[in-house]
């Protein structure tokens, strides 16, 4: 059996224990910046790639039969409120989407994604493929999860018209 020889001494110097201090102070401040409610640039994209993207697609246009375009929808880039309300509890039904009608269903997720995945995800889409929408917060997302956790159903275009 090998032994290794770890110096006590050096580990447990006073100077180790600054170094220590130092770097956990600077990896505590010197992360990349992110964006508004806590939300990574990149992390956004990545959980929209990974969980959207097989429907709604890599460039935001959307499949045929399966999901409308995000990329310049109105649904996307217009109310904050609207576009939360579907991406927790999904929209079913009958929706324009730039000028055309689509007849599919969109699920919930609210249970999938916690407040900052969400607005990650929301606000890459809001700002992606010229879409040029503002950020969506935590802190939104956290508001619009309170007010409608007691909705147990899909939202239809008509009753987001007025959110």
């Amino acid at each position: 059996m090998r032994r290794y020889f770890f110096p006590l001494p050096v580990i447990f110097s006073p100077a180790a224990a600054l170094l220590l201090i130092f770097m956990s102070g600077c990896l505590a401040s010197c992360r990349p910046r992110e964006l508004a409610g806590g939300v990574g640039k990149g992390r956004g994209r990545t959980l929209y790639e990974v969980s959207c993207g097989a429907c709604h697609q890599v460039d935001g246009e959307g499949k045929e039969g399966v999901a409308s375009p995000l990329a310049g929808s109105e649904w996307v880039t217009g109310s904050e409120g609207r576009l939360l309300r579907i991406a927790l509890d999904g929209v079913r039904g009958p929706i324009m989407v730039r000028g055309r009608r689509y007849q599919l269903e969109r699920p919930a997720r609210r249970h999938v994604y916690d407040d900052a995945d969400m607005a990650a995800i929301l606000t890459y889409i809001r700002g992606a493929w010229g879409n040029a929408a503002p950020a969506v917060t935590t802190g939104a997302v956290a508001a619009v999860r309170s007010q409608t956790a007691s909705r147990g159903d899909s939202w239809t275009a008509q009753e987001l018209g007025s959110h």
